[in-house]
């Protein structure tokens, strides 16, 4: 009997404008995935490969999948490639048609794959994963067989047919966030390259236009015990940074007490850098305390707008004197960059602008994006009447209401000569303003 092989494809997409030049960022949901699978003593038995080519080259995709020959293929997919690993997809069903195909990530829902450029999915894919991947692929891969029979008995999956999705049995969210494998401390990632970090999952809020907070989460925290472990593995690797996976450095009590009394058994953020998200208005003594002690090299503040009834059509608490306190405090112990996106639906370019010097008078760095039409926000959770349109590859707003398609490109056009003067970066998403 041959060994079960099992392939993990992902895209790495490689950072535009030139602002981590010399950074490795290893892609990470891939590789949670790779730790479940190769930490599963049930499948010592298995073969198993990573493809990951950082480029959009399906035939390259394809060619190493097939030179591998698997039995399984899981896809881990984001915005950046999906137009490139969907097609990958197609080639190989038809290729290996017993060839059991998954999709998970980020992006992968349902309503992204019944948008015209990538429907019907039932012509290559067998399921799809829209919660927390690892157990569930773990499942998958643990099957005798790889029909799509046989899937309906994994718990946690949409399976595509042609008169729609089919949901399996519900499956919880993961209650003992310790037992997930650790691809740090399994020896799974490249050394030398910023390291990620999980305290917690999910978001107490739920803004229509971020995917964090859509998903039904567990109230678990990884213990102090397992960061621990995580920050002694990072250091074993000689990585320079942490990237802060969670959804803000603030929004957990609990896991946020944990980092801190991990970070004081091991000291690891004196040498290695921090880079996380904070939300303002749940600022405490205790989150300036430990931002004071450690290296916190980036520190992501969002504002998206400065519209209170865009904020509220949007789901987004805001307060402005409670932000303007919050701020006042960071800039005493960190280097915060603000970020706020134009093209969201109800706002305007006018409106966008005046957020944009109200970010900018508080003298931090400051970063404009480009709407994007996500799976889990916009893309299943906007309101009626927002008359969204969109790129279907991209998922960038092409126009919606308060913005016409002219609004958005002049509103780009502007960023990109505005930035230029400041001496910021562009990317072709994202405008950076360095402080005034």
């Amino acid at each position: 009997m041959s060994a079960l092989r099992i392939a993990l494809a992902c895209m790495t997409p490689t950072p535009d404008g030139g602002e981590l030049d010399g950074v490795t960022l290893p892609s990470y949901g891939i590789r949670r995935v790779l730790a479940a699978v190769a930490g599963d003593p049930a499948l010592a038995h298995a073969r198993i490969a990573v493809v990951d080519f950082a480029r959009p080259d399906p035939q390259a995709y394809v060619d190493a999948l097939l030179q591998f020959e698997p039995d399984l293929v899981g896809f881990s997919i984001y915005v950046w490639s999906t137009p490139c690993l969907v097609e990958v997809a197609r080639r190989i069903k038809r290729a290996r048609p017993a060839c059991a195909v998954v999709f998970g990530g980020p992006s992968a829902r349902r309503e992204l794959f019944d948008l015209p450029a990538y429907a019907p999915a039932h012509d290559y894919m067998d399921a799809l994963v829209s919660s927390e991947g690892e157990a569930v692929f773990q499942d998958v891969a643990r099957l005798p067989v790889f029909t799509r029979a046989a899937l309906r008995g994994v718990a946690g999956l949409h399976l595509p047919t042609p008169e729609g999705w089919l949901q399996t049995a519900h499956r919880d969210p993961i209650a003992d966030l310790d037992a997930i494998a650790s691809p740090f401390q399994l020896g799974l990632m490249p050394r030398g390259s910023v390291a990620y970090l999980e305290t917690y999952r999910g978001c107490p809020m739920s803004c229509r236009f971020c995917e964090w907070g859509a998903a039904e989460t567990s109230r678990a925290v990884f213990s102090a015990d397992y960061i621990e472990r995580e920050l002694r593995a990072f250091r074993d690797h000689g990585v320079p940074s942490v990237f802060l996976l969670d959804a803000g450095l603030n929004l957990n009590a609990r896991g946020f007490r944990n980092l801190v009394e991990a970070e004081a058994r091991t000291g690891l953020f004196q040498s290695a850098d921090l880079w996380a998200e904070i939300y303002p208005t749940h600022i405490r003594r205790e989150h300036l305390d430990f931002l004071s002690r450690v290296r916190a090299s980036y520190l992501g503040v969002g504002l998206q707008s400065l519209d209170p009834d865009v904020l509220r059509e949007h789901d987004r608490p805001f307060d402005r004197s409670r932000f303007e306190r919050a701020m006042r405090d960071l800039v005493t112990v960190a280097t915060p960059e603000l970020q706020i996106i134009f093209g969201l639906p109800s706002d305007s370019p006018d409106g966008f602008l005046r957020t944009l010097e109200y970010a900018r008078s508080f003298r931090v760095g400051v970063r404009a994006y480009h709407c994007l039409v996500l799976p889990d926000a916009l893309l299943s959770r906007a309101r009626a009447g927002w008359d969204m349109h969109f790129d279907p590859q991209t998922l960038a707003m092409i126009a919606c209401r308060g913005w016409s398609e002219e609004d958005i490109l002049r509103t780009r056009d502007m960023l990109s000569r505005e930035t230029a003067a400041a001496g910021g970066r562009a990317g072709r998403y994202w405008w950076s303003f360095p402080p005034r």
